[in-house]
């Protein structure tokens, strides 16, 4: 900081002896002056005086202003965030020799297989007065709003129908289309002395066709088709043919009943049973044996669960004939199926009004029917025939409260 000032001053001193030279200059031409030289003398003597000589001198004030220093600039690099990049390194070994048995995948606990879905029960509940979602077995009537005919069809009463009526046609070219979510269809129709030949698709495929004659009005189902978890479109199509000894062509709705799984069912359909050819080892003059796959050693297989159906009447036994006569079911009793060496409820439901309740479930363990509220108890048997065995609860008249839940 010295050296700048010190320079400062040297250059405003050189600025003003500039000035100075330049003004003698100019003023030179009347006067001359003699400027003194510095030199180095021998000595002075009282002679050696020389005369005064009057010299204009300029006093300069050094300013100091302050400059402006540039600061160094910090240049801003853009920072870039790494990424991190992963590399999938896929390795198939082969291993000849080793066999990996396949292992089971449990199901979720709770879970409910089935391998179609259940009988209904009549009556079903009506889906006109019940908000989606439909779960379970449910009725929709021919007069519901997303059954579309086509061309119209006509509607009839009767008292013998679903809900006292059902939808009918004469034309060749009849449709009844209805879009549905499920995995269990069942079609109620009406069969009598004039009806046709008509068929039932489910997205496009025919799955059924339905000679609808009979000799006298009947309003039967067809069996229960099962489609599949999902959306379908079912359409019920007039075929324009009929039985040799019918008197018409009429094709007539009742009812389309859907089944629905809940959460905890799962469907699973027994795998259907193909014959494959086999062939036939020709003999050889000279086998020689030289390598083969090791021996796949046998496991154990687990038993498949089976279909156990069973039904409950519970019933007060008022004349005491030890027999249920029509109007002594009682209604509204709690019922559930359990097994035997867990206790787990695996199904339950209630009785209707004639007393009866049926149950229809798969299972590979012991199971006992319970009525709590009675504190009654069945071993399930896992019967092979066709007929659910029924378990009948007579109660009589002596033991019973004066009200029934």
């Amino acid at each position: 900081m010295r050296r700048l000032v010190l320079l400062i001053l040297a250059a405003l001193c050189l600025t003003v002896w500039a000035a100075a030279f330049f003004l003698f200059r100019t003023q030179s031409t009347s006067v001359e002056v003699a400027l003194p030289t510095l030199m180095v003398l021998p000595s002075l003597t009282p002679t050696d005086i020389p005369p005064p000589t009057h010299i204009p001198t300029a006093t300069a004030t050094p300013t100091v202003s302050p400059t402006l220093t540039p600061l160094p600039t910090e240049t801003v690099v853009p920072t870039v965030n790494p990424t991190l990049s992963t590399r999938v390194l896929e390795i198939v070994a082969v291993m000849p020799g080793v066999y990996v048995a396949p292992t089971l995948t449990p199901f979720p606990p709770g879970t409910i297989l089935l391998p179609a879905p259940p009988n209904p029960v009549e009556p079903l509940p009506d889906a006109t007065h019940t908000a989606p979602p439909f779960n379970g077995w449910y009725s929709f009537e021919s007069d519901y709003p997303t059954v579309q005919y086509s061309p119209p069809w006509t509607p009839r009463l009767s008292q013998y129908a679903s809900r006292g009526q059902y939808h009918r046609t004469e034309s060749a070219s009849g449709v009844a289309s209805f879009s549905f979510e499920g995995e269990g269809l069942r079609i109620r129709y009406v069969a009598a002395q004039n009806m046709g030949v008509f068929e039932i698709v489910v997205d496009g495929v025919v799955i059924d066709t339905i000679d609808a004659y009979a000799d006298e009005l009947r309003f039967p189902a067809t069996p229960v088709y099962f489609v599949g978890s999902g959306s379908h479109r079912m359409e019920i199509r007039a075929t324009g043919r009929k039985n040799n000894a019918s008197e018409g062509y009429v094709v007539a709705l009742d009812a389309v009943q859907v089944f629905r799984g809940d959460a905890h069912t799962l469907i699973i359909p027994p795998s259907s049973i193909t014959t494959t050819p086999t062939p036939e080892a020709q003999p050889a003059e000279r086998v020689e044996l030289v390598g083969a796959p090791p021996t796949v050693q046998p496991t154990g297989t687990p038993v498949p669960p089976r279909v156990i159906t069973a039904a409950v009447v519970i019933a007060y036994d008022e004349n005491g004939n030890r027999t249920v006569d029509p109007a002594e079911g009682v209604a509204g009793i709690s019922v559930r199926v359990v097994e035997s060496n867990t206790n787990r409820v695996i199904a339950s439901a209630f009785t209707d009004a004639r007393g009866y309740v049926e149950f229809e479930l798969v299972t590979d363990s012991p199971a006992r029917i319970v009525v709590p509220y009675f504190g009654e108890t069945w071993e399930l048997q896992r019967g092979g025939n066709s007929a659910a065995p029924a378990y009948t609860l007579l109660l009589t008249p002596g033991n019973q409260p004066g009200l029934i839940p």
